[in-house]
């Protein structure tokens, strides 16, 4: 049986001064999405992004759209169609620019063999730190670029204590996958070494030419007591 259809909102916060923490706990964590979103959300995850692989100050969350398409249709009236009338968003949005300046949200679609969130946590799958990656591919070609990397990339990503968490093709376009996978910082350090070295890893980058055009990956440690946050 096909697994059901799973949208995501993939969101890149710029944050202000040193607000990266407290954004993440008053801001995403404890968020009421019932009241502000109309029960169209479910954290997924938020992270904070090591400034040494990437843009500072930033955060990153992932939101599982409860109910697929009318989750969306939801989430959209009631933050945006009918944002004036929506009190505890306005109270949201109010403290939230004191912690962050802007941002850039993409809607996803995971790729169809994608764990869920409920599969990941029953599976005990957890990381201090999270790989997290931004592809741009040929036009049309994410499925199959997600495929080889669930085929060919996560098997060798394995065995330097890298797991799959998230897999999803951007929406509202044809040219962007994100990828995210747990790890821990040895975990990290593993792969980077043996990239140099296992002519395995040398062929799947030459190989994954085949789909993408450019990547980008950073490292990004999740909040303490999020689903996916392993005990530092």
């Amino acid at each position: 049986m096909a697994k059901a259809l799973q949208l995501h909102l993939h969101e890149v916060v710029d944050i202000v001064g040193q607000g990266a923490r407290p954004y993440m706990q008053e801001n995403v964590v404890t968020f009421d999405a019932d009241a502000a979103a109309d029960r169209a959300l479910r954290l997924f995850g938020t992270w904070e992004v090591v400034g040494a692989t990437g843009r500072w100050p930033q955060v990153v969350n992932v939101w599982e759209l409860l109910d697929g398409w009318e989750g969306w249709r939801r989430l959209c009236e009631s933050t945006n169609v009918k944002r004036a009338q929506n009190a505890a968003l306005g109270e949201w949005w109010d403290d939230a620019y004191r912690k962050r300046s802007g941002g850039f949200d993409r809607l996803l679609q995971a790729s169809p063999k994608a764990p869920t969130l409920d599969e990941l946590v029953a599976d005990g799958v957890q990381g201090t730190m999270f790989v997290h990656e931004v592809t741009q591919v040929h036009p049309g070609a994410g499925a199959r670029y997600l495929r080889a990397v669930r085929e060919e990339w996560e098997p060798l990503a394995a065995e330097h204590g890298h797991r799959l968490v998230g897999s999803w093709e951007v929406l509202l376009g044809d040219t962007e996958v994100i990828t995210v996978w747990a790890t821990d910082l040895d975990g990290h350090i593993s792969l980077q070494q043996a990239a140099a070295e296992d002519e395995r890893i040398a062929t799947w980058r030459r190989r994954s030419r085949k789909w993408t055009t450019r990547w980008h990956e950073e490292l990004m440690v999740p909040h303490p007591g999020t689903p996916l946050a392993a005990p530092a």
